[in-house]
């Protein structure tokens, strides 16, 4: 069971922090996990290809799960870390010894709902004759582009006539909405079921509620967050273009890839460790008690 705590707004660049420094300690260790998930995502996919028909499809569908899996099992990695034991190949797996491997796929199958409960609704909000207008307009704007005509605004505005904005516009605002609850529910779901023993559907809603009741460090995170990935991406954009200039696409395109599963996503994972620790109290598997002063004072 774990109950949600209230942590201030700067928590969430505490996490972040907590991250670079869990990442500092193993960075080697962390990075032969992160190449292992690249590896055997990568099989999988050369798998599916490989195989016929329907085969084939349902090895590419396994290939969806994987992320889960080794997400939970490198949280697991981290979690040794900060324990100050070393970070094992074989923590991947550990949501399999644990048999927490269902509840780690319930996001899978609620994206997948929401996806079709979208897909209902904007059907039901433009229905056919909506689709049709979209495409007839989408065909025009492309023959228009390619013929180089400029298009005035009272010709655009003819164009789109047809299309229900309106209705659009608020399917728009509806999958923004579930974007967001999703993303929030996800967050510390992994880390919920894997050391809290939540089930699946349990570790969503406390994630969410969790989220949402320290949504100003949720904010922050998110700000700063994406400004560390921003800044990661400049380098890793630089060191594309040398390994483009030395090797050719496929080696730029393996240097996003290996920045993507060594760096990047290790962060994330110490971060989403990090804000697991601070908003829940445990009582599963013992985690060490934060460092007095380790949280900043919003």
């Amino acid at each position: 069971m774990s109950d949600i705590r209230k942590v201030p707004a700067a928590a969430g660049a505490q996490w972040l922090l907590d991250a670079f420094s869990l990442f500092r300690r193993a960075p080697l260790q962390l990075a032969m996990l992160g190449v292992a998930w690249m590896l055997v995502t990568t099989l999988i996919l050369l798998l599916a290809q490989a195989l016929p028909g329907w085969l084939g499809l349902a090895v590419q569908l396994l290939s969806f799960a994987v992320g889960p899996l080794m997400f939970g099992g490198m949280l697991w990695a981290v979690s040794e870390i900060d324990q100050g034991r070393p970070a094992l190949p074989a923590h991947l797996l550990q949501p399999i010894r644990d048999r927490r491997v269902s509840h780690l796929l319930v996001p899978l199958a609620v994206q997948f709902i929401a996806v079709l409960l979208l897909g209902t609704l904007l059907f039901s909000l433009i229905g056919r004759e909506g689709f049709g207008a979209f495409s007839e307009v989408m065909v025009k704007m492309q023959q228009l582009q390619q013929s180089g005509q400029q298009v005035s605004q009272e010709e655009a505005l003819a164009l789109v006539a047809g299309i229900p904005v309106k209705r659009i516009a608020l399917w728009v605002l509806v999958g923004l909405v579930t974007f967001i609850a999703l993303s929030m529910a996800m967050f510390t779901q992994p880390a919920l079921v894997m050391f809290d023993r939540h089930s699946g559907l349990h570790a969503l809603r406390m994630s969410l509620q969790g989220c949402v009741e320290n949504f100003r460090a949720m904010a922050v995170f998110m700000v700063l967050g994406m400004i560390a990935t921003l800044c990661i991406y400049f380098v890793v954009m630089v060191l594309m273009q040398v390994a483009l200039l030395l090797a050719g696409p496929g080696a730029a395109a393996l240097v996003m890839q290996l920045a993507m599963t060594t760096v990047i996503m290790p962060l994330y994972v110490g971060s989403v460790y990090a804000a697991w620790k601070q908003m829940f109290a445990h009582r599963g598997r013992p985690v060490p008690p934060p460092a007095a002063g380790h949280v900043f004072e919003a």
